[in-house]
Order: C-alpha cells, then structure tokens, then sequence
C-alpha cells in the first residue's frame, strides 16, 4: 500500500487563501498515479447529505477526465467501485467520518485492501493507530499505519505539544507533525525509515522513547 496523507490547507483571517494550489497538489498527484477510479471519502466535512465548504469542491478543481469519479455519499458509487484511489477529505467532523466509515463494512474494506490512499488533514488521521475527536478524546483506532499518531496543521497550529502529549498518552511509538501545504508520500513496509516529502514545508517524526 502506498499512501500521501498531507497537512492541508486553510483560509486565513485576512481572506488570503492556499485552498486552490493545495488542490493543484493534490491534482498533479493523482495524475502521477493515474487511477482509473477515485474513491472520494467527504464525510468529515458534510452536514446531513449536504458537502460544505462550497459544494464538493474536490470534484470542482481537480480536472482529471480520464478517471471515474465516485462519491461514497452514495452506496451504488461504493458498489461501483474496484480497485480504486482512496481519497479521504479533511474537515471539522471528524467523529462523523469515523462513524460513517465503521457503519458500512464495504467501505472499511475498500480502504483497507487499497493500493493507493490520498488523505488530508482529518482524512489522514484516521489512518493512523489514535485520532482526536476535536478538541475531545482520543480513539485508539489501530487502522492502517500501525503504533503511529499524527498532527496535520503542524507549526500553523501550534501542534508540537499537542503532539507530544498524544504520544505520552497513548504510548504510541511514532508521532508525526505534517505541516500545511506539506505531504508526506511512503510505502507501508518501510514506514516510517523511509519517505518523500511533496510540498514547501516541514515533516517532523517524533519516536517515544519511554
């Protein structure tokens, strides 16, 4: 399994936002992989059937004509599907995700059995061994990457102490700081001695040593 799990974006207080590039990102990654299917995972940032955020807007800005789309918002998008890229979007709603991806056995295999998963800020701590509900508890979710933690969002918010507390509550081994505009792009056999770094700010890998 291959996996590029990123920092993510935001708009900042005066207006001025890197949403838009981020997703070129996100674009020029896809097309290195060349799917045929994409698989794409909002539910961290929807309300009742509704995608916030603008409409979907993954499905807006990245441009990829030769590759069929599917929205697990709808079951007969995830009984299409075969084989295909994961994409996990980010967003406040992150117990949300959880649920909805534990609530559908299909799905849950989908990403487990995948070859390629993209996923950003919330997307992509759900991937790991513990996540954060919010500003709440932490579920030890024991998923994909195995004795790990991360924080996306890293030094834009503040994340290092957050990270580091995770890490003395868990006990996980790993903890991971993944700053914004910043990926991360590995093989799940040689994690975490082996990565690439995609985009123009810092990855930090803490080990516990406890």
């Amino acid at each position: 399994m291959k996996l590029y799990l990123f920092g993510w974006a935001e708009t900042k207080a005066d207006g001025h936002s890197n949403v838009e590039p981020f997703l070129k990102i996100i674009e020029k990654t896809i097309k290195e992989i060349n799917p045929k299917q994409i698989l794409h995972i909002p539910f961290a940032r929807i309300t009742a059937s509704l995608i916030e955020w603008d409409g979907d807007r993954f499905n807006k800005h990245i441009h990829l004509e030769w590759v069929e789309y599917l929205n697990a918002v709808n079951k007969n998008d995830i009984k299409k599907a075969n084989s295909p890229l994961i994409f996990i979007s980010g967003g406040s709603k992150t117990a949300n995700l959880l649920k909805e991806i534990q609530a559908d056995p299909s799905l849950e295999h989908l990403i487990r059995n995948a070859e390629y998963i993209i996923g950003e800020s919330a997307g992509a701590k759900v991937l790991w061994s513990a996540v954060r509900i919010g500003e709440g508890e932490l579920v030890k979710w024991l998923w994909i990457i195995k004795d790990s933690i991360i924080e996306p969002h890293y030094t834009q918010k503040w994340g290092q102490q957050l990270l580091a507390e995770e890490m003395k509550e868990t006990g996980l081994k790993y903890g991971i700081g993944i700053d914004e505009m910043t990926g991360m792009e590995f093989d799940l056999d040689t994690f975490p001695q082996e990565y690439k770094k995609i985009g123009e700010g810092n990855i930090e890998i803490k080990e516990n040593k406890g």
